[in-house]
């Protein structure tokens, strides 16, 4: 009968011949269950059904419609505790019941449980964030590791140019998170990091999403080209300036980036007479493409090109 009054009010209702197909049923993703007081009593019933219910994961608690005889025996409420020590989330009917009650009921479990599996939802989304968030935070520490490895050995910068990289790599990573934390906009980069060299850096170019990863690496590729173009290059005039440009390859099999650094009206160039940690960070901070980035020590002023992956 029950079966039947919840099939016309429009439930999906499986009727299970024994005590181990309910459980697969239940294992399957029941919305709810309806047992009867005579079928719970069944020691096969008790023993599996409540080893599953026990057994259920921290988000899920089953709402259980027990179907019941009218009794106003003082024995009825010892009884009725039982059964929830053993069920759980249980509501019991006495029968005979009108149809809009256990209509009722059964709507009222089925929402309960719908807000259990959003529950489970978002466990499972803050899981896998809690997992990408320690892989990121290794990644990073690598980075950081690495950076003031480098900037401490001799020709390495020292701690200003460790803390100056360090911040700028802080810059990126406020983009990062601020963007969603999957990565950041070039341009946001760009124009977060050279925003304190002055207004004589002219900056162009369409909006590309880079990886966290990509964005970190263009990040330190900026600061450093800024520094030292402050420190040695044309920011070290008046009359000085920088261009920095870039457009997206999508032709390719992997969309790239080219990026173009360019220094006009600065002092003569000449290339560095040894290769120091800035040099090395300018060609290993993003994993190019196409072969390593050129660096273009022309008279009329320095030049930085590089074709990386936007991943």
């Amino acid at each position: 009968m029950a079966s039947q009054l919840l099939t016309e009010a429009g439930f999906v209702v499986i009727v299970c011949a024994d005590e181990g197909e309910f459980v697969v049923e239940l294992k399957s993703g029941a919305g709810f269950a309806v047992l009867s007081e005579e079928v719970s009593a069944q020691a096969a019933v008790r023993e599996h059904v409540s080893e599953w219910i026990k057994a259920q994961p921290s988000w899920s608690d089953l709402p259980v419609i027990m179907l019941t005889a009218r009794v106003d025996a003082p024995s009825r409420n010892r009884a009725a505790a039982a059964l929830q020590e053993r069920f759980g989330n249980i509501n019991f009917l006495e029968r005979p019941f009108h149809p809009t009650t256990l209509v009722s009921l059964a709507r009222t479990a089925l929402r309960s449980r719908h807000r259990q599996y959003e529950a489970r939802a978002l466990l499972e989304r803050y899981e896998l964030l809690a997992r990408e968030l320690q892989h990121r935070t290794k990644n990073l520490l690598s980075v950081i590791l690495s950076i003031a490895s480098a900037s401490l050995r001799p020709g390495g910068g020292g701690s200003e140019a460790l803390f100056a990289r360090l911040h700028s790599l802080a810059k990126a990573q406020d983009l990062i998170f601020e963007e969603g934390g999957g990565g950041a906009l070039l341009d946001h980069i760009v124009h977060r990091v050279v925003d304190s060299f002055g207004a004589r850096i002219s900056i162009e170019g369409p909006p590309i999403f880079l990886s966290a990863r990509a964005a970190q690496g263009f990040a330190l590729i900026i600061h450093e080209l800024a520094t030292n173009a402050v420190k040695y290059g044309s920011l070290t005039v008046p009359t000085g300036k920088v261009s920095i440009c870039w457009h997206l390859n999508a032709a390719e099999a992997e969309p790239t980036v080219t990026l173009v650094w360019q220094e006009r009206g600065g002092p003569p160039v000449a290339a560095p007479e040894r290769r120091g940690f800035g040099t090395i960070l300018l060609e290993k901070a993003v994993a190019s493409s196409g072969g390593p980035p050129r660096f273009d020590y022309a008279p009329g002023g320095f030049t930085y090109r590089i074709t990386a992956s936007c991943r």
